[in-house]
């Protein structure tokens, strides 16, 4: 083996000065001396090495590792820099790529030139001692560097012993010396797993299991955000699928995290629609197999990717048909609630492809319920599938049915899903599920109809940890309405507070459950003080909505006042409450007072009205005041148990108040039938359902009901968050005017 001497200007030019005459001894010395003058050479570097500052031993430190890249060396000089790499190789900065590799392809080319000196007990010295040196000097980086395991390893075979990495049998790193605690260890473990491709079979079970092990360790809270992260960035990435499994059996965990199930569906449902790339895809749509079920359901949530989605716009139906195939093939139990919604989105997919000619729709349609006829009442999810494939898009254009239409509907559903519990247990879920917005009050209604027995009440309830979002809002809706008595044959009773009543129970409630840390805390931010109001002025509407089958035959007025009353009340407790948790001295970041003033009473036929005045003060200067008036209706009995089919509400009544402002709505009283709430209608809209209905006098009650908001929302994101209003100060002026002015006048101040 031949090596050339590169001239010492060359070699010795990066080196720091006082190195420079031992490095020109090295370079210089021949194979056959090598060995005999390699000790002093040793002797002489300690002495350096001890003397040296750290500006001259990192300066040493980046020649070496550029002598040892690629390239001739004399032999001397391998040998020097295999000898003394334990000192040289200092792990100051950040550590060289491929670093191992390098030095065991020098280990060997010494070794060799030993061996061909006719030196073999020489050559066997070197391999032990430069072994060691390797060990001490991989130890070393990777206990500053544990995130560099990959790139200093990399292209270096190995296997694992149950406690040390072992580089081609030679070069061992004891993981315990090296491994973090807690979070820390997670970049270290992650990078083990992904050695796992390259470790000898005898290894890698044991390496497998020493991952799990040490990651069971670590507290899952503390380490689920950087390992979700990871699995992601596999998902995401095309060639990343293999991956996937391999880090769910490193931690198992993991199959149970829902927020991680909740994340891959919301991907899929993104790349689905922006198009993405095909390989991202399969990736997401594999991943959610992988989840374990209840409450986590991976299903569920590929499938719910689709259910939002828009087939008639979409560029190309090819992903939807693939995940269409994925959940059907991998669908572990024949669920009828997963059969109704596949069936659901393959006749959607079918409509959207004989639209745009595609030929093959037909013969698609056809294998996919081929698959599923065995199911118990297969023909009765068919016929629910197409109707609903008919009738919601109706909602989203001029078409909408009407309400005798919408009724007739929800009694055939009823009729053909209410027979068997199979049945109605898969309608209940897929109407919850699966329809749009706009159909969002005709699906609840139906699913409550379908609800009979105890079983079906305890499939609402675990409709409430459904990974939909929208189902499970829906679901909370009907369990609001079920818990008040519908169905039972008597009168709504009102509904159990299940949430503190108060901010500071509120906030002691999430402190325990650890939601929301409080030491430590002197204001509040707006999100919070924003859902406790609307939480507040829910918790009296809903009372009123509850209390309405008895109190009806009250004067509109007296009800109205109650109402005001309560929600007065509730804001006088939020301002108390907020007071005691802020710290001695401090001002509170915002102060919400409301008022309310009774007019003198006016004629019968004028109807009652509300004028909300909003005021917004800062250092007793007003920036703003607007006002919204408000007619209110409330829903009245014909007989027993039968509510009238509109609210007493006159249109001339409308047009008066239209022609002074357009900031103007309609209260409406009604028992709690869907959900406990008052109903809050434009008052153009409710103009506008008069003409369509060609009703004078009355509001249709179904009508408003679809186009409603909670009182609550209303008050809180409308008038106080968005400034709703008419802020003309002969507007606000006539709102409190004996003659033109409202029944009730409501000032809420925000200061």
């Amino acid at each position: 083996m031949s090596l050339s001497v590169p001239m010492p200007s060359s070699a010795e030019a990066g080196w720091p000065e006082s190195l420079q005459p031992l490095h020109a001894q090295v370079a210089a010395a021949a194979a056959q001396e090598a060995v005999a003058l390699s000790a002093g050479w040793r002797e002489d570097f300690a002495r350096w090495v001890r003397g040296a500052s750290l500006e001259e031993r990192t300066r040493a430190q980046a020649t070496a590792w550029e002598r040892l890249s690629p390239g001739e060396r004399s032999p001397g000089e391998v040998l020097f820099l295999l000898s003394s790499c334990s000192e040289l190789l200092w792990p100051y900065a950040e550590p060289p790529p491929g670093l191992l590799r390098q030095l065991l392809a020098r280990q060997r080319e010494a070794v060799a030139m030993l061996r061909e000196a006719g030196d073999p007990e020489g050559a066997e010295r070197l391999q032990r001692e430069t072994d060691a040196s390797l060990s001490t000097v991989l130890t070393r980086y990777l206990k500053r560097h544990p995130d560099a395991l990959l790139s200093l390893v990399r292209g270096v075979p190995c296997t694992f012993d149950g406690r040390a990495l072992r580089f081609q049998d030679a070069v061992d790193v004891d993981l315990k010396q090296v491994l973090g605690a807690g979070p820390k260890s997670v970049g270290l473990l992650e990078q083990l797993r992904s050695l796992l491709p390259d470790t000898r079979e005898e290894g890698r079970d044991r390496l497998s299991e020493f991952i799990r092990t040490r990651a069971a360790r670590i507290p899952w809270r503390e380490a689920s955000e950087v390992l979700g992260e990871r699995l992601f960035a596999l998902a995401t990435s095309p060639d990343g699928r293999g991956g996937m499994r391999g880090f769910l059996a490193c931690y198992p965990n993991g199959r149970k995290e829902p927020d991680w199930c909740s994340r891959a569906g919301l991907l899929l449902a993104r790349t689905v629609e922006v198009g993405g790339p095909p390989a991202v895809v399969e990736n997401l749509c594999e991943l959610l197999t992988l989840f374990d079920s209840p409450p986590v359901d991976g299903l569920r949530g590929a499938l719910g990717a689709l259910v939002q989605s828009d087939f008639e716009t979409a560029a190309d139906l090819g992903h939807a048909r693939f995940v269409l195939d994925h959940c059907q093939g991998t669908m572990r139990k024949k669920e009828p609630a997963l059969a109704l919604a596949l069936l659901w989105l393959e006749e959607r997919l079918f409509r959207a492809a004989v639209r745009r000619g595609a030929p093959e729709a037909f013969e698609r349609r056809t294998r996919a319920r081929a698959r599923l006829e065995s199911l118990p009442g297969f023909e009765h999810l068919v016929w629910l599938a197409e109707e609903c494939a008919e009738v919601w898009p109706r909602f989203r254009t001029s078409a909408r049915p009407g309400l005798d239409g919408l009724v007739a509907w929800r009694a055939e559903v009823t009729q053909r899903m209410g027979k068997k519990p199979v049945l109605r247990k898969a309608a209940i879920e897929f109407l919850l599920w699966c329809a749009p917005d706009e159909a969002s009050s005709e699906a609840e209604l139906a699913a409550l109809a379908l609800v009979r027995t105890a079983t079906d009440r305890r499939l609402v309830r675990k409709m409430l940890e459904h990974p939909s979002p929208k189902a499970r809002f829906r679901a909370r809706s009907l369990q609001s309405w079920l818990q008040a008595g519908a169905g039972q044959g008597r009168t709504p009773a009102p509904v159990e507070a299940t949430e503190p009543a108060t901010l500071t129970a509120s906030l002691r409630h999430l402190h325990a459950t650890r939601a929301v840390p409080v030491g430590g805390r002197t204001w509040l931010r707006d999100r919070d003080l924003e859902d406790l109001l609307v939480g507040a002025v829910g918790r009296v509407e809903a009372d009123v909505a509850s209390r309405h089958p008895e109190r009806f035959r009250e004067e509109t007025a007296e009800l109205v006042a109650g109402l005001l009353e309560g929600v007065r009340s509730e804001l006088e407790r939020i301002h108390a409450d907020l007071g005691s948790l802020l710290a001695q001295g401090r001002a509170s970041p915002l102060s919400l007072t409301m008022t309310v003033h009774r007019q003198p009473p006016r004629a019968p036929e004028a109807g009652v009205e509300v004028a909300f005045i909003v005021s917004v003060e800062r250092e007793g200067f007003v920036r703003t005041r607007r006002v919204v008036r408000m007619p209110v209706a409330k829903l009245e009995q014909r007989g027993e148990g039968q509510w009238l089919p509109t609210f007493r509400l006159g249109r001339e009544r409308l047009d008066a108040l239209l022609s002074r402002t357009e900031a103007a709505f309609c209260l409406f009283l009604v028992p709690a039938f869907v959900r406990a709430e008052c109903w809050v209608v434009p008052a153009r809209l409710a103009r506008a359902l008069m003409e369509t209905q060609g009703a004078l006098a009355g509001v249709p009650r179904e009508a408003a009901q679809g186009v409603s908001r909670p009182l609550a929302q209303w008050l809180v994101y409308d008038v106080l968050g968005l400034w709703v209003g008419d802020e003309r100060p002969d507007v606000v002026d006539a709102a409190r005017a004996e003659d033109t002015g409202a029944d009730f006048v409501v000032d809420l101040t925000v200061r």
